[in-house]
Parts: structure tokens; sequence; C-alpha cells
């Protein structure tokens, strides 16, 4: 009898010690970007695939958690927008189109609450600032006519973005909902840009300081180890 008494106080004992452990795991996803400014007529972002991978570590607080996370992220966004070049003595609207790629690191740091908490299934929501350091960006342009040919013309210098001008460093804040089945977890979230992402001079449609800001969805599947 004590022994089976001792055994039934140790597995409940490591139970316990399990329960309070944090989760430790893995997880990759699709993104897509689309870039917020304050040109309205003549600029449009679309929403283009991106990817990203990294860790997580959930703390577990009851039904409250801390989740750091260190994630590596591609973002590509494209940008399309008018410019006015003079040919001939002339002022011609040609189409211009960007493509930006972005390589980062981020650390988001979210606060969550899990509606259903069991040992089977979690429901969770959940919300925090990250902060997003760059390593390494592109930028490519292509220009076509009213008629779809290349414009292989000069365009206006002050009409160019530079890749030197965007900042290495962004805040985003995140907010999302996710379930965990067993040891896969699955998420989706939203992040919101909230400093410019542009610290250059160009004259886009007449407005000289332009504003971008990314935005952001994210689909992510994970594994815990733990």
């Amino acid at each position: 009898m004590r022994k089976l008494l001792l055994t039934a106080f140790s597995v409940l004992l490591v139970s316990s010690l399990m329960a309070q452990l944090p989760n430790i795991g893995i997880r990759i996803g699709l993104t897509t970007s689309k870039l917020s400014t304050n040109i309205s007529e003549n600029f449009a972002s679309d929403n283009q695939l991106g990817y990203q991978g990294g860790a997580f570590v959930r703390v577990n607080l009851g039904k409250f958690y801390v989740q750091p996370e260190l994630i590596y992220n591609h973002r590509s966004t494209k940008l399309e927008y008018d410019v006015y070049p003079v040919v001939d003595g002339e002022t011609q609207t040609v189409g211009a189109r960007t493509d930006m790629k972005i390589g980062t690191f981020d650390l988001p740091i979210l606060a969550g609450f899990k509606i259903i908490d069991s040992k089977l299934l979690n429901l969770r929501i959940f919300a925090g600032p990250e902060i997003s350091f760059a390593t390494n960006k592109s930028l490519s342009y292509t220009y076509t006519t009213d008629n779809g040919e290349d414009f292989n013309g000069e365009v206006p210098e002050d009409s160019k973005l530079s890749i030197d001008d965007f900042n290495n460093v962004t805040w985003y804040v995140q907010a999302g909902a996710g379930v965990d089945f067993l040891f896969l977890t699955f998420d989706i979230r939203y992040e919101k840009g909230l400093n410019e992402m542009f610290n250059g001079n160009v004259n886009l449609d007449g407005v000289k300081n332009l504003d971008l800001k990314n935005n952001v969805w994210v689909f992510t599947l994970g594994f815990k180890f733990i």
C-alpha cells in the first residue's frame, strides 16, 4: 500500500511539474504584406506572399501566458504609382512598379489568454509588440507606358525610392487568435506597422514626404516539443 501511494504521489508530482514547464516549439508560416501611405491617388499596394519561420517559448500562468519569439521573416510588397518624365519636351505619364523584398529578424513578445484550456485543445487570443530588424533588402523597378510597352527613357531621380532610405528597425503591434491541438498549434495574426518604413525624400504626385507603413496578415503552423 505504501509503495502504491508513493507511486501515485510521484506521478501526480511529475504531472504537476510538467504542467508548470514552459512550452517550447517552432513555427512556420505564410504572410501577406500591404503598405499604407499618405498618397491616395494613382497609388496602389497589392498583397504579396512572403514566408517566416522561427521558435517560441510559452510561459503558462494559468489561463494567461506570455510568449516571446524569435522569427525570420521574408516580406514581399509591390507598389504601383505614376511618374512624369519629360520626353522630347513633353511630359508623359508612365506607370512605375516597384518590387520590394525585405528579410528581417523579428522579436514579438505576446500576452495571451486561453478561452478554452484543456490537455487536448486550447483556444487562445493574444496581442503584443514586435520589433523588426532588417538583415537584407532589395528593390527593383519596371516602367510601362499607357499602351503597356516598356518605358526605357529617363525617369526623374526624385521619383525613385532608394533601398538605403528604408529603416533598418521597424515597430509593429500584433493581435490574433490561435488553436492548440495536442502538440500542434495554429495562429492567425495581424501585424500593424507603427512607424514609417521609409525616411528618404521623394516626389510622388506632388507629395514629398512619403509615409509608408507595413501591414501584414500571418498564418502559421507550429509544433510544441514540450
